[in-house]
């Protein structure tokens, strides 16, 4: 049987075109039911549209039925492999999100936040997040929340060099990453050791990209549109060409640079209806070929739009991150890392699901 992408250059769906003789299209059409996939005739070609966890089933299926794999679905499913690496790691997330766990060593964060800044409580937590899963530990020293206190670099510095150090010696496996957007945080995290680096302003000095350039780290750059008088799916899109450009002239490959919309971070008055654009532009974002972030665990918007109050958030949060997963998103930022996890565990089962089994 002859396939071919009738619209290549798409990472999360895919439009196949099929062509072979009459039992092939049967023992297809077989297949597709197993994937919950469907095929549509055109004169005498079939085509059919493919989520990525679909088209990877299909590849890994084709042989079950047709006694051989299939080059052409196994050379594109590497063309659509999506990794995030960095100093010391390598994450493959063509089909596996990853958890990334947000530890606050702040007292003013808008959600779990350490009033008392003790580092045992904080590692207690990184603990309990490394043990359930976490792939990531993002410590942060300064709250973003609207309204938030501006710091020293040094104040910033002190809440969270304890905690680099105390994860480097009791977890030296564990992967770190800092929230920062002070120049000179990022320069003193990396120099510790720290390999992921998260900058809500999206690098946007010249200092930044410093030490981006010599040190080379993995980032997470965000579109902040506090900083956009207008703030749509141009700008967000104008955006993410401008970062890629500079972080890629700063030495970085696009698989150490992972893209985040940005939810809740605007000043136009309508901010949650915005939020759920932002949500909704992860499927368009994914012709960068470049890792997604969805970070909206258990935000605003939820309660301005649907009335969750904050200790009701973690249901629709899971919600909304799924939805973000099958849309492209890869790397979940999150501070309730056991039941993201038992979410994705439950994504992957389902996508993992014979469907003609299940009807025997």
């Amino acid at each position: 049987m002859q396939i071919s992408e009738a619209q290549p250059h798409q990472f999360n769906r895919t439009l196949l075109k099929f062509s072979g003789t009459s039992a092939e299209i049967e023992q297809l059409q077989r297949l597709c039911l197993e994937i919950d996939a469907t095929i549509q005739q055109l004169e005498d070609q079939w085509f059919g549209q493919f989520t990525i966890f679909q088209l990877n089933r299909l590849q890994q299926r084709w042989s079950f039925y047709f006694g051989q794999v299939h080059q052409t679905l196994q050379k594109m499913m590497q063309g659509k492999q999506l990794i995030w690496s960095g100093p010391g790691f390598k994450f493959d997330l063509t089909v596996n999100p990853i958890v990334y766990a947000i530890i606050n060593c702040t007292p003013d964060s808008f959600y779990d936040g350490q009033p008392s800044q003790q580092l045992g409580p904080i590692l207690t937590k990184i603990e309990a997040d490394l043990a359930n899963g976490a792939a990531v530990i993002e410590v942060g020293g300064k709250s973003t929340r609207p309204g938030y206190q501006e710091l020293t670099p040094d104040e910033e510095w002190q809440r969270i060099a304890p905690v680099i150090q105390a994860v480097q010696q009791e977890w030296p496996a564990a992967i770190l990453a800092v929230d920062t957007n002070n120049a000179e945080v990022m320069r003193r995290s990396v120099m510790s050791g720290v390999p992921i680096l998260n900058d809500v302003d999206g690098f946007n000095q010249v200092a930044k990209l410093a030490v981006v350039a010599q040190h080379r780290p993995s980032v997470v750059t965000m579109y902040n549109g506090r900083h956009f008088t207008d703030d749509t799916f141009t700008t967000l899109d104008q955006f993410y060409q401008e970062t890629l450009t500079e972080l890629e002239h700063a030495g970085l490959t696009r698989s150490q640079i992972a893209l985040d919309p940005g939810v809740g971070f605007s000043n136009a008055q309508n901010t949650a209806s915005l939020d759920l654009f932002k949500i909704k532009s992860i499927q368009p974002t994914t012709q960068y070929q470049a890792p997604l972030m969805a970070a909206i665990s258990r935000k605003s918007f939820m309660e301005k739009q649907f009335d969750y109050p904050m200790v009701e958030r973690l249901t629709a949060t899971l919600l909304f991150e799924q939805l973000m997963v099958e849309q492209g998103a890869r790397i979940l930022r999150v501070h309730d890392v056991a039941a993201t996890k038992k979410m994705l565990h439950l994504f992957q089962g389902y996508q993992q699901a014979n469907l003609l089994m299940a009807a025997k």
